[in-house]
Protein backbone atom coordinates (compact mmCIF):
# COMPACT_ATOMS: atom_id res chain seq x y z
CA UNK A 1 0.00 0.00 0.00
CA UNK A 2 1.10 3.53 -0.72
CA UNK A 3 0.75 6.23 1.88
CA UNK A 4 -2.46 7.32 0.16
CA UNK A 5 -4.05 3.93 0.80
CA UNK A 6 -3.76 2.68 -2.78
CA UNK A 7 -1.56 -0.16 -3.98
CA UNK A 8 0.74 0.16 -6.99
CA UNK A 9 -1.72 -1.34 -9.50
CA UNK A 10 -4.47 0.99 -8.29
CA UNK A 11 -2.21 4.02 -8.73
CA UNK A 12 -1.26 2.90 -12.25
CA UNK A 13 -4.95 2.71 -13.17
CA UNK A 14 -6.17 5.82 -11.38
CA UNK A 15 -3.52 8.37 -12.39
CA UNK A 16 -4.36 8.47 -16.13
CA UNK A 17 -8.09 8.78 -15.41
CA UNK A 18 -7.98 12.44 -14.44
CA UNK A 19 -9.33 13.25 -17.91
CA UNK A 20 -11.68 10.29 -18.01
CA UNK A 21 -13.54 8.36 -19.25
CA UNK A 22 -10.80 6.45 -21.05
CA UNK A 23 -10.67 3.08 -22.78
CA UNK A 24 -8.37 0.62 -21.03
CA UNK A 25 -5.75 0.72 -23.79
CA UNK A 26 -5.06 4.37 -22.85
CA UNK A 27 -3.84 3.20 -19.42
CA UNK A 28 -0.85 1.53 -21.08
CA UNK A 29 2.31 3.45 -20.20
CA UNK A 30 4.77 1.88 -22.63
CA UNK A 31 4.74 -0.59 -25.49
CA UNK A 32 7.29 -2.96 -23.89
CA UNK A 33 4.58 -4.39 -21.65
CA UNK A 34 2.67 -7.15 -23.41
CA UNK A 35 -1.11 -7.14 -23.30
CA UNK A 36 -1.06 -10.25 -21.08
CA UNK A 37 1.33 -8.52 -18.64
CA UNK A 38 -0.82 -5.40 -18.74
CA UNK A 39 -3.96 -7.36 -17.89
CA UNK A 40 -2.15 -9.24 -15.13
CA UNK A 41 -0.83 -6.02 -13.59
CA UNK A 42 -3.71 -3.58 -14.08
CA UNK A 43 -6.87 -5.71 -13.92
CA UNK A 44 -6.53 -6.30 -10.15
CA UNK A 45 -6.12 -2.56 -9.60
CA UNK A 46 -9.12 -1.78 -11.79
CA UNK A 47 -11.27 -4.36 -10.00
CA UNK A 48 -10.23 -3.06 -6.58
CA UNK A 49 -10.86 0.57 -7.49
CA UNK A 50 -14.30 -0.28 -8.85
CA UNK A 51 -15.22 -2.29 -5.76
CA UNK A 52 -14.19 0.64 -3.55
CA UNK A 53 -16.27 3.10 -5.59
CA UNK A 54 -13.26 5.04 -6.97
CA UNK A 55 -13.90 4.21 -10.63
CA UNK A 56 -16.79 3.04 -12.75
CA UNK A 57 -16.20 0.64 -15.64
CA UNK A 58 -18.49 0.15 -18.61
CA UNK A 59 -18.52 -2.08 -21.68
CA UNK A 60 -19.03 -0.55 -25.14
CA UNK A 61 -19.28 -1.96 -28.66
CA UNK A 62 -16.89 0.72 -29.96
CA UNK A 63 -14.98 3.83 -28.95
CA UNK A 64 -15.43 6.75 -28.82
CA UNK A 65 -18.90 6.48 -27.33
CA UNK A 66 -21.18 8.39 -24.99
CA UNK A 67 -20.63 7.25 -21.41
CA UNK A 68 -24.32 6.63 -20.75
CA UNK A 69 -24.44 4.16 -23.68
CA UNK A 70 -22.10 1.71 -21.92
CA UNK A 71 -23.14 -1.27 -19.84
CA UNK A 72 -21.80 -1.03 -16.26
CA UNK A 73 -19.46 -3.86 -15.22
CA UNK A 74 -19.02 -4.89 -11.60
CA UNK A 75 -17.95 -7.85 -9.52
CA UNK A 76 -17.39 -11.16 -11.30
CA UNK A 77 -18.33 -9.70 -14.70
CA UNK A 78 -15.64 -7.03 -14.37
CA UNK A 79 -13.08 -9.56 -13.14
CA UNK A 80 -13.77 -11.87 -16.07
CA UNK A 81 -13.80 -9.14 -18.73
CA UNK A 82 -10.80 -7.12 -17.48
CA UNK A 83 -8.57 -10.17 -17.14
CA UNK A 84 -8.77 -10.84 -20.90
CA UNK A 85 -5.64 -9.43 -22.56
CA UNK A 86 -7.47 -8.30 -25.69
CA UNK A 87 -9.59 -5.71 -23.84
CA UNK A 88 -6.34 -3.82 -23.11
CA UNK A 89 -5.59 -3.63 -26.84
CA UNK A 90 -6.32 -0.73 -29.20
CA UNK A 91 -8.06 -3.37 -31.32
CA UNK A 92 -10.13 -5.15 -28.68
CA UNK A 93 -12.25 -7.16 -31.12
CA UNK A 94 -15.65 -5.53 -30.73
CA UNK A 95 -15.70 -5.03 -26.96
CA UNK A 96 -14.24 -1.89 -25.41
CA UNK A 97 -13.96 -1.44 -21.66
CA UNK A 98 -13.62 2.10 -20.43
CA UNK A 99 -13.07 3.48 -16.95
CA UNK A 100 -14.22 6.75 -15.43
CA UNK A 101 -13.02 8.18 -12.13
CA UNK A 102 -15.73 8.93 -9.56
CA UNK A 103 -15.90 11.83 -7.15
CA UNK A 104 -14.56 9.53 -4.43
CA UNK A 105 -11.60 8.62 -6.64
CA UNK A 106 -10.56 12.24 -7.27
CA UNK A 107 -9.25 12.59 -3.74
CA UNK A 108 -6.38 10.23 -4.63
CA UNK A 109 -5.09 12.28 -7.59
Amino acid sequence: MTEEGLDYAEVLVLDPLEDSPRPLWELRRHEETTLRELADILAPGLISLESRGFVEVRRFSGWPARWDEGVPLTGDDLARESSRAEVWSEEPGGVVLAAHITEAGYRFL
